[in-house]
């Protein structure tokens, strides 16, 4: 018998309530990194995800590569394998949450581009399962 919304709504909030939710933060740049460290310091696993390969080792090393964000704090969530940074979007489907943090730059007309959101969201698309929720912070109008 196949699972309802209801109860895979419930699931997933009771697992938020006990903190036991694996969060996917797609985008590590100034949304993403921050927004990913403080999940981490919530006690969530948190898995990053970026096609930057360069960010995804400094990650890995313990080093930010944002001014504001100390390598100390980084070190820390890694170490306590709270936080983890992957180009592997294959690792989609071992979350419950995934935040797509990417630009919305404008374009010459003051228009949102939003192919960064519609080329991650097709990255993703694939990895993607049932009870999984999906949330976008970007700036978009």
């Amino acid at each position: 018998m196949p699972t309802s919304p209801t109860s895979l709504s419930q699931e997933l909030i009771l697992k938020f309530k006990n903190k036991e939710a694996k969060i996917g933060i797609v985008g590590l740049g100034y949304v993403g990194l921050p927004l990913a460290i403080r999940y981490a310091e919530e006690n969530f696993k948190v898995i990053g995800f970026d096609i930057d390969n360069d960010k995804i080792m400094r990650l890995r090393d313990g080093v930010s590569y944002i001014e504001h964000v100390p390598s100390s704090t980084i070190s820390a969530l890694v170490k306590n394998n709270n936080l983890s940074a992957t180009s592997d979007f294959s690792e989609i489907s071992k979350v419950d949450a995934i935040i797509l943090c990417v630009p919305t730059p404008l374009n010459k007309y003051r228009e949102p581009d939003l192919s960064y959101v519609i080329d991650t969201t097709e990255a993703c698309l694939p990895y993607i399962k049932k009870g999984q929720i999906l949330s976008l912070e970007s700036t978009t109008y």
